[in-house]
């Protein structure tokens, strides 16, 4: 049997053994496994290198039997626990939040803070030839920058489109600390972000793809529309006004915005036009405005019945 019929025969398997809608057996399914990594990991180059140093990794047990429980502990383990406390200590020890209080959550004044983003262009997914950067400005902000190109060089790809161009936060790795991380973004209603853009259509993206990664391609999103010229402006968008999307198509069955599941944060360039594009960013922040206190979701959310005589 080659390996390919093999694979197929395995997944197969998998789904008969499942008799209920689980995230392990449609993990089982190659397509939804292999772009769940591809997400996860940017790029195929990306994933192969983790592929290999996950197959160096020791299991638990080799750990214990060794003795390298007790320094893995105290060299990686409790380095990276401390990092996340700090990294929750300004929300989590916050007795109460009050009307137009904000919080940093990417403060780019920092050009540490910069480091943990990342560039993805159609050009790495190998279909396009954009190109973009993020540096800083020299000035306390962020510079995204760079020049999208509409042409399409490779047709074999997932993506039937090019000219497209993201920046994207660190990705949260694992759900540890993810729920205790997120859960305190309910007590607000906005997302705020300082900008300075060149005219151009942008667009803020919170990735939801739930606690099993099945949905890894969803996300909550909302227009950011730029001026132009040397003047700042403040974009202030509520949670309840982000709309449910997969890859940048707008879905049917609409679901408001869960701070708990959202794992990531970017923005996107992806208006079609050729030519440069240039975005500063100060920071992004989120706000309480009591005022949207009730406002739950903006959108109608409805699903038809299972079963109906009407034409679909």
């Amino acid at each position: 049997m080659s390996n390919s019929a093999r694979q197929v025969f395995i997944s197969s398997r998998c789904l008969l053994k499942s008799t209920t809608y689980n995230y392990t057996s449609i993990r089982c399914i190659l397509f939804w496994y292999g772009n769940w990594k591809r997400e996860l990991y940017r790029t195929p180059e990306d994933a192969l290198r983790t592929d290999e140093l996950r197959k160096k990794r020791k299991s638990f047990s080799a750990i214990i039997r060794e003795g390298l429980l007790g320094p893995m502990i105290k060299q990686i383990i409790w380095p990276e626990l401390k990092t996340q406390l700090k990294q929750i200590r300004p929300l989590s020890f916050r007795p109460a939040f009050n009307h137009n209080d904000y919080v940093y959550i990417h403060n780019f004044a920092d050009n540490e803070e910069i480091k943990k983003w990342t560039v993805r262009t159609d050009l790495d997914e190998k279909v396009g030839k954009s190109t973009a950067e993020i540096l800083p400005s020299g000035h306390g902000s962020l510079l995204f920058r760079g020049n999208i190109s509409t042409e399409i060089i490779n047709h074999e790809t997932l993506y039937n489109k090019s000219g497209f161009a993201i920046m994207a936060s660190e990705r949260l790795q694992g759900y540890l600390f993810m729920p205790k991380l997120r859960q305190q973004w309910k007590n607000f209603s906005h997302f705020l972000i300082r900008l300075r853009g060149d005219g151009r259509t942008y667009e803020l993206r919170a990735h939801t793809p739930g606690l099993d990664n099945t949905k890894w391609s969803y996300m909550h999103s909302m227009i950011l529309y730029t001026r132009g010229g040397p003047y700042w402006q403040t974009a202030k968008i509520p949670f309840s006004k982000l709309f449910r999307n997969n890859m940048g198509r707008v879905v049917d069955v609409q679901t408001k915005f869960n701070p708990y599941l959202c794992t990531q944060l970017s923005i996107a360039v992806a208006d079609y036009v050729d030519g440069p594009f240039e975005l500063e960013i100060s920071h992004i922040s989120l706000l309480r405005d009591e005022k949207y206190a009730y406002d739950d979701f903006a959108y109608e959310s409805y699903q038809a019945p299972p079963f109906t005589t009407m034409a679909q």
